[in-house]
């Protein structure tokens, strides 16, 4: 019995490390936008905050999937094998729809929600709450 305990502990411990290890950081989101030539960094990642749950919603939990991203083929949410690859699937998904890189951030917000990113009509006024705290 002590020793399932201690197995039962030892498997909950490692369980949070690897769960606190996938939590990115604001510099460690913005170097794989950028890595990615992703526009709008700091957009993308106040979207991600409020998707997410600041990275601890299940979809983020159990798919990777910080941005909300939907499967419409398959009608479910989208999984992914890290938030990274995520990031590329925006791009891929949904910026590459974007022609103009010219635009501000909240040029570029209010593109996001001309073009259907998301159905809460507070949308805009949600992620531009977390962007104003991001880019302070």
């Amino acid at each position: 019995m002590k020793r399932r305990i201690i197995v039962l502990i030892a498997c909950l411990v490692m369980g949070f490390v690897t769960f606190a290890q996938a939590i990115p950081t604001k510099e460690e989101f913005i170097k794989v936008c950028d890595s990615l030539e992703i526009h709008h960094p700091y957009v993308v990642y106040a979207q991600a905050c409020l998707e997410s749950g600041n990275f601890t919603s299940a979809h983020f939990r159990n798919r990777n999937n910080c941005l909300g991203l939907y499967d419409s083929k398959n009608k479910r949410y989208a999984s992914f094998s890290s938030w990274q690859e995520c990031l590329s699937k925006y791009k891929t998904w949904f910026q590459y729809r974007c022609k103009n890189t010219n635009m501000s951030d909240l040029e570029y917000l209010q593109w996001v929600v001309n073009h259907g990113y998301a159905s809460d009509k507070t949308y805009y006024g949600k992620v531009l709450k977390i962007y104003n705290k991001v880019k302070e």
